[in-house]
């Protein structure tokens, strides 16, 4: 009778083990065949049997996404990470669920979760990198997607991305690459090999670009963007002729491209074409009144018109606008000056060496001021700082080019 009762007491876990692999083996069945309904009630069947299993909460999540029960869906991953916190997968599919609800804040800490825990997975490092370059930390966003290139070479998107973060943070070099690399995955991507050509622009490699926007074209004629990046790369060349052409082009194409408005402006007073440069400047606030840019280049030509108080109050609008407008302040500080008002034009161009503490030019007009004011030493530090920080071969390009 002992043998009996220890043979059966014995098998209870080894039967319960064989019901549970079956079931999940169903889930799994049901799963790959796209019955999501069928699936879930297998999957939530093995739950109440195993109620430990964070990889069972992890599926019963995944299908209620996909049946677009969300609110429940992230109850599940939650679950699933209580039960452990180290299950890469729940922390994924919590992060791309949360990202779906444009919940960033709370999507990317998942996202690099999951990442860190499972270094090799390339599309955690895929996801990852995409979400902190989604919300701007490009700098972040470059070693995941770079993780995720390597792990896996063919995924163009992560290749997007790390064009894209790495050209926010001024590598324009590894930018072109990295599109480079994305457009010899999808040839007739014309989005793609718009986003490599101004890559190649901003890399001072002007008519490499023009070639990829040639390229465009010649499959999508009316592509305004090509065609207005082109016009980009034309201005930043100093081909100020072609450049007016391709921005009429866009505007004849799109009468409402401000970008389009304001370049061609910025081509016209390049060309001492002072009366129609404000026209365009004028048009392209008209269309977009937050484009500081054009209240900038308005001041511009006033200054160079001589009309002081036009210019700085120009300047002062684009600095309402955009109030970390570095270039406005240097700008508004050197007019203030001009004009005989010393107080003010040191006030903006401090706040301008705050903003754009790389650029020589306001250390040097605020080094005059302390010389006309008496601060001898002050006015030496100034025009030493100055020297300090130029940056030889450098400077703003003035243009808006567009991806």
């Amino acid at each position: 009778m002992r043998e009996l009762f220890l043979a059966i007491v014995l098998s209870v876990p080894v039967l319960a083990y064989t019901q549970l692999e079956q079931i999940e083996s169903k889930a799994i069945a049901l799963k790959s065949q796209g019955d999501a309904v069928g699936a879930l009630a297998a999957y939530e069947e093995a739950a109440a049997l195993d109620p430990q299993s964070a990889s069972y909460q992890d599926e019963i999540g995944f299908l209620l996404v996909i049946l677009n029960r969300r609110p429940e869906a992230l109850d599940h991953f939650n679950r699933a990470i209580k039960l452990n916190g180290s299950y890469a997968p729940a922390h994924y599919h919590l992060g791309v669920l949360l990202w779906l609800e444009k919940d960033l804040a709370n999507s990317i800490p998942e996202l690099n979760t999951a990442a860190t825990l499972q270094p090799d997975n390339a599309e955690y490092q895929s996801k990852a990198g995409q979400g902190l370059e989604g919300a701007g930390l490009h700098q972040d966003a470059i070693p995941p997607l770079k993780a995720a290139v390597s792990l896996q070479p063919n995924d163009k998107l992560a290749w997007i991305n790390l064009g894209s973060a790495l050209e926010f943070t001024g590598d324009f070099m590894g930018s072109v690459d990295a599109y480079k690399a994305a457009a010899d995955l999808d040839p007739s991507n014309l989005d793609v090999r718009n986003h490599y050509g101004l890559a190649l622009v901003k890399a001072r490699r002007g008519d490499e670009g023009i070639a990829q926007f040639e390229k465009v074209l010649a499959a999508d004629p009316s592509n305004t963007l090509a065609r207005f990046n082109m016009g980009f790369a034309r201005l930043q060349k100093a081909e100020l002729d072609r450049a007016v052409e391709c921005f009429r082009a866009v505007i004849a194409l799109d009468p409402n491209h401000a970008p389009a408005h304001y370049n061609l402006g910025v081509a016209l007073k390049d060309k001492d074409d002072l009366e129609n440069a404000k026209k365009e400047f004028a048009l392209a606030l008209e269309i977009d009144p937050t484009l500081a840019e054009a209240h900038y280049m308005i001041g511009v030509t006033a200054w160079q018109s001589g009309d002081f108080d036009q210019a700085a109050k120009q300047y002062r609008e684009a600095i309402a606008v955009q109030p970390e407008y570095g270039e406005a302040y240097f700008m508004l500080g050197t007019v203030l000056k001009q004009k005989g008002d010393l107080a003010a034009a040191e006030d903006a161009l401090r706040k301008a060496i705050k903003l754009e503490p790389k650029n020589p030019g306001p250390y040097n007009t605020l080094a005059l001021i302390l010389r006309q004011k008496g601060d001898v030493e002050g006015s030496k530090q100034m025009f030493a700082e100055g020297a300090k920080v130029k940056k030889a071969g450098e400077g703003k390009l003035g243009v808006m080019g567009q991806q």
